[in-house]
């Protein structure tokens, strides 16, 4: 710990100390006081475990990526030195006002708490300490019509000069309706960027700008409340969770990959700027439906058992519901997460928790590919448990693609058509009677009930109908009456008859 500032459970103990001292002088220290302090101070303790893991954890992954040698990555001391000189002068002014002030009201408004009516930033001043690149090189692919595409490693530690105001207004039945300032500072943000060029033949010669994170960043910020000198109300129990799942529905769902930031550099330039920026959420390209049905041999933590399953897919996450006081437990739950990309991982991370009153235990973990079984079917399976001596977890998932394009129906429709027009050449059809007569008046009566873009069901699918006048409505007749389970057995019957 060599800064100060990071030793805040010593702080946390200085103030039950204090508090325990001040209830003593009044002779009102009572033994629950001592209990409940201990008991806050576990709490505290856990808060800290679990931050330290986490950047740990992300430590561990630098370091992994480190050891790998890129061919084409490129040195960024001259970058560094550069903004380096640039930052004091303009560019801090250019990221903190024209820049990130505009844009953080927005996050702020779509994930506000419930007991929040309003928030807002009211001060913004990022400090004398520029973000530092770690690695840059260029993506030789790209999914859209980006002219260029870098991969950048940022790394963003904020000096003590640092301050951002956060004001907070509360809803009335809670808060009476009062603003709460709270100062932001000691800002960490590590992680890979992906910043997509789309350039112009003239001014401001880039059109636009696609940025997003390649992974789940590594963020974390310190909330100080009135004064910037006072306690880290981050590390307190329930504030830290609050703060926690706000930095993680910003850095590692909103703008990861295959979600974007999307910058329209021209308006970003115009005198008076508008509208200059959005967020692209891509439409998911499949879903994975994950059943967490059962687990046994389970190995406990404790005496009594509560288990119960969290998972994560990429950014999103789900959590099961806690059996208690159970080595077998039997969820039977349902979770249908989407699927926005096939060229990540897509690695199903799974892992079983005994919920405890102070804390929860890890009973195991393991992890399972979707790429792997994205074929339609059902898979069900038994996966061993990691990092635990015994114990096993009963699943089954199914990966199901969505819905076609237009286009792919009508290319779907042609070739049911080529089949149609084959079997009627061998007169196989008409010689048996299957396919009905239909005259032209029985056409004109459905076309008029017909909608310009009709749908009908062929073979289970969702099918377009292209083509309009009374030979389409030939044809479907036709095929609705190929497809019956009748008329096929009166074809089987047919065909037999002609060979003998």
């Amino acid at each position: 710990m060599g800064n100060v500032k990071d030793a805040t459970l010593l702080h946390h103990v200085c103030i039950i100390l204090l508090l325990l001292w001040f209830l003593n002088s009044f002779d009102c220290c009572h033994p629950v006081a001592y209990f409940l302090s201990l008991v806050y101070l576990y709490f505290v303790h856990e808060e800290y475990v679990i931050r330290l893991r986490k950047r740990l954890k992300f430590e561990a992954k630098i370091e992994s990526n480190q050891r790998m040698v890129f061919s084409d990555s490129e040195t960024v001391k001259w970058l560094n030195h550069a903004i380096e000189k640039i930052w004091p002068v303009c560019l801090e002014e250019i990221v903190s006002q024209k820049i990130l002030l505009p844009m953080v009201p927005w996050f702020l408004h779509k994930y506000k708490p419930w007991t929040v009516k309003d928030a807002e930033i009211q001060h913004l001043h990022l400090g004398r300490s520029p973000p530092v690149f770690t690695e840059m090189r260029v993506l030789q692919q790209s999914n859209g019509d980006d002219d260029l595409v870098l991969e950048l490693g940022v790394n963003f530690v904020s000096a003590d000069d640092m301050s951002a105001i956060l004001g907070v207004k509360l809803r009335k039945l809670l808060g009476f309706g009062m603003w709460a300032k709270s100062h932001l500072l000691d800002m960490k943000i590590e992680g890979k960027v992906l910043v997509g060029f789309k350039f112009l033949p003239c001014w401001p010669f880039i059109g636009r700008l696609h940025v997003c994170f390649a992974g789940p960043p590594y963020s974390q910020i310190t909330v100080k409340p009135i004064f910037t000198h006072g306690i880290n109300v981050s590390e307190f129990p329930g504030i830290a969770g609050w703060i926690d799942n706000l930095m993680a529905l910003v850095f590692e769902q909103t703008l990861v990959e295959p979600n974007m930031l999307v910058v329209d550099v021209k308006k970003f330039c115009s005198p008076q700027p508008e509208n200059w920026f959005f967020v692209d959420a891509k439409e998911p390209i499949a879903h994975a439906t994950v059943e967490i049905l059962e687990a046994a041999d389970m190995k406990p933590a404790d005496l009594n058992a509560d288990p119960f399953v969290k998972g994560r897919l990429g950014p999103y996450r789900f959590r099961t519901k806690t059996q208690k006081k159970t080595l077998a437990p039997k969820w039977h739950e349902e979770f249908k997460i989407p699927i926005c990309t096939w060229e990540s991982p897509n690695i199903l991370v799974i892992e079983v928790v005994d919920k405890d009153f102070f804390s929860n235990d890890t009973m195991g973990d393991c992890c399972l590919s979707i790429n792997e079984i994205r074929d339609g079917r059902r898979h069900e399976m038994w996966l061993p448990l990691k990092n635990i001596k015994w114990g096993r977890l009963h699943l089954a998932v199914t990966v199901s693609e969505c819905n076609k394009k237009p286009a792919e129906y009508s290319h779907d429709l042609q070739l049911f058509e080529d089949e149609l027009n084959f079997a009627k050449k061998r007169s196989l059809l008409r010689s048996s009677n299957i396919l009905p007569k239909v005259d032209d008046d029985q056409c004109e009566a459905m076309d008029n009930k017909r909608k310009p873009r009709n749908r009908f069901r062929i073979r289970g699918h969702d099918e377009q109908a292209l083509g309009d006048g009374h030979n389409s409505t030939r044809k479907l007749v036709e095929a609705r009456a190929l497809i019956h389970p009748t008329n096929i057995w009166k074809l089987i019957k047919s065909h037999r008859r002609c060979r003998h």
